[in-house]
């Protein structure tokens, strides 16, 4: 992505960002970045010699785009993180946020894949509970981690970090994790836990994502 917005005449922010297979594929909201993008085609070349060929096509908005977070949603979903909220342990126990009842029964759609969504959730976090201490984010069909680049800055003082059974793909999501002064950090029934021959291979990958 460096390379790209170093080769692309104009800036633009990438929307939804993630992998498909052997390709990237992001969503900008400008036709002119599109064609700017498009004028870069073949002139970034892989690690391996081949030329990137960027592709334009044009499509919905994302989900992301579509669904804003209404003031008084995000009213609800404070009141829901509350009564998720251990304070004795300082733990935040959001696993499986979009199937919860209160949520639901208000038609409130709460997915943290979305980048409004992650984005409001941790806003809540850092402005009510900065000194969380154990995070659990485990099964909410995360496939990447970079609305969570900030997440040291909003819970300095975290040690625990679920992302069990989500989507990530590659250990290289981990990176976006630096900054975290991780205790623990779990990752298992995630593809990406698949790449790994044994077990130790794991630990080593989890242990990226920890200072």
């Amino acid at each position: 992505m460096n390379a790209i917005r170093e080769t692309c005449s104009v800036p633009f922010n990438p929307v939804e960002f993630h992998c498909v297979n052997n390709r990237v594929v992001f969503f900008v909201e400008d036709t002119s970045v599109a064609n700017a993008l498009k004028q870069t085609s073949r002139k970034i070349s892989a690690p391996d010699g081949h030329k990137v060929a960027i592709l334009i096509n044009t499509c919905n908005p994302p989900t992301t785009v579509q669904h804003e977070l209404k003031p008084e949603d995000i009213e609800q979903l404070k009141q829901c993180m509350s009564k998720r909220y251990d304070s004795s342990h300082q733990a935040l126990d959001m696993k499986n946020i979009h199937a919860d009842p209160d949520l639901i029964a208000r038609n409130i759609d709460i997915v943290l894949n979305r980048r409004n969504c992650m984005a409001a959730m941790l806003q809540i976090v850092g402005d009510n509970i900065p000194e969380l201490l154990s995070l659990n984010l485990s099964d909410n069909k995360l496939y990447r981690l970079d609305d969570m680049a900030g997440l040291h800055r909003k819970v300095p003082n975290l040690k625990i970090l679920n992302l069990s059974c989500n989507q990530l793909k590659t250990e290289h999501e981990l990176d976006k994790l630096k900054g975290l002064k991780l205790d623990e950090l779990w990752l298992d029934n995630n593809p990406l836990c698949d790449g790994f021959r044994d077990r130790s291979a794991y630990i080593r990958a989890a242990a990226l994502g920890l200072p």
